[in-house]
């Protein structure tokens, strides 16, 4: 499984060009869709046979169908209330997950858009681990034994992925942050090539891949900070259960 996000591909800095109705909307969509096919062919070059392509980004309509490489299924749209809705569909049947377009979390201020699902989140932790949107996601997959093995977007977010997955993840720089809204853009050129690049050592180097272990059951502690939108006060939730899903439920019904 591919899942895409748009914030960390190459050429956006502000979220209004990864909306519908901003003069770059359609081109930056475009470019998307360039950078997940890359992901597809390096995957495909070292020997995957089924590409399924999750558009996890707004109301999940972003890759270009006309474009997207034929050999990948994409999954479209956004099943309401579903917390592991960027990854829908992962089980035991995949045998890797990567992340096009990946972004840093709340609390890694220089990353480009850095947040963590909704822009109110300042931090979430789960048994005292703060996640990035890879690391959520890659929590759930790991209950499947799928291990995350390729992440793109800036160098703030390749840097946390080696940290939460490991060395062997392979990461793919599409820009170098400046700040939360500036950044110094590769050329399509050679982020496309440096995503295939990384894409082919993926699936190449499989056996060395591991899922996401830095948080053990049975019991799941989640702590979530939340910014008041009407004075910037901040609100600690606090959650516990034996049910990993009933813990990122708990935290998805919480977002604004």
């Amino acid at each position: 499984m591919i899942g895409v996000d748009f914030e960390g591909i190459s050429g956006v800095v502000v979220f209004d060009e990864i909306y519908a109705g901003h003069v770059h909307f359609d081109r930056n969509c475009r470019e998307l869709t360039a950078e997940v096919n890359a992901a597809i062919e390096g995957a495909l070059d070292a020997g995957a046979t089924e590409i399924v392509v999750r558009d996890g980004h707004g109301g999940n309509i972003n890759c270009d169908m006309t474009l997207l490489n034929p050999v990948a299924d994409l999954g479209r749209g956004r099943k309401p209330g579903c917390p592991t809705t960027m990854v829908y569909g992962i089980d035991e049947s995949y045998d890797a997950l990567m992340f096009i377009g990946a972004h840093a979390k709340a609390c890694d201020p220089r990353g480009v858009l850095c947040h963590t699902m909704a822009l109110n989140v300042v931090d979430l932790t789960v048994n005292g681990v703060s996640l990035s949107e890879q690391a959520y996601n890659g929590l759930w997959a790991a209950q499947f034994g799928v291990p995350v093995v390729l992440v793109s977007g800036d160098d703030v977010t390749c840097a946390a992925s080696k940290e939460e997955f490991g060395p062997q993840v392979e990461v793919a720089e599409t820009k170098v942050a400046i700040c939360h809204t500036a950044a110094y853009n590769h050329s399509y050129q050679t982020v496309h090539k440096t995503i295939r690049d990384a894409a082919f050592r993926a699936i190449s180097n499989l056996g060395a891949m591991k899922p996401y272990d830095k948080i053990k059951g049975p019991q799941y502690d989640m702590v979530l900070k939340l910014k008041n939108k009407n004075d910037d006060t901040v609100e600690t939730v606090s959650y516990s259960s034996t049910d990993l899903l009933d813990v990122l439920q708990h935290f998805w019904d919480r977002l604004d």
